[in-house]
């Protein structure tokens, strides 16, 4: 009879990969503790929510189906319509340019956080493409402009600088030869 508390080598190793997954990404969690919520009791003990449709709203949500309702994401959205009888929020996502939906009542609950954002802090994904040169928006010093004799401004030219020749074609195959003979004698020697 086989004891089923044994665990063999395969299932471990699955558990500890899962295990190190989910550290790796809570690692990666971004902090809002430090910003203020965006959900409050009332004097009647209800749940309010302190932003407006139109306004951003963040939310921290977790995987509450899963054991130990681990972390799944914290995002940004702007809000686009609120019932309050219920708790239903219309969401907008702008990184990925879809709706959503949630519930300050029940999330609140089940452990989501809501909070507002401190100024024009987003939380969530990355922007994709090319980074901005000046992402603080303070300027930078920049550098005088050059002008011409006429007072226009010198274009950067690109390309050969004008006065420079073309290389005869003896010379270039002069070259391609010395580099294949190179690569000849490379291989011989490492064999």
């Amino acid at each position: 009879m086989i004891d089923n508390d044994i665990i063999d080598n395969g299932e471990v190793d699955e558990i500890t990969r899962a295990h190190r997954a989910e550290t790796a990404k809570v690692a990666n969690k971004p902090m809002i503790d430090h910003l203020p919520d965006a959900v409050e009791k009332d004097e009647m003990g209800m749940l309010t929510l302190l932003a407006a449709p139109g306004e951003k709203i963040i939310v921290e949500r977790y995987a509450t189906i899963l054991r130990g309702s681990p972390w799944l994401d914290t995002k940004t959205y702007t809000i686009e319509t609120i019932n309050a009888a219920n708790g239903d929020l219309g969401l907008w996502d702008d990184d990925l340019g879809r709706s959503a939906m949630s519930n300050f009542i029940q999330g609140t609950k089940l452990g989501y956080r809501f909070k507002l954002p401190a100024g024009r802090v987003g939380i969530g994904h990355r922007k994709r493409g090319r980074p901005r040169k000046n992402p603080t928006g303070v300027p930078e010093e920049t550098k005088p402009v050059q002008l011409d004799a006429n007072g226009q401004p010198v274009k950067k030219k690109r390309g050969r600088p004008p006065g420079v020749k073309n290389r005869p074609r003896e010379e270039i195959v002069a070259e391609k030869k010395a580099k294949l003979e190179q690569r000849k004698t490379k291989k011989r020697g490492t064999k």
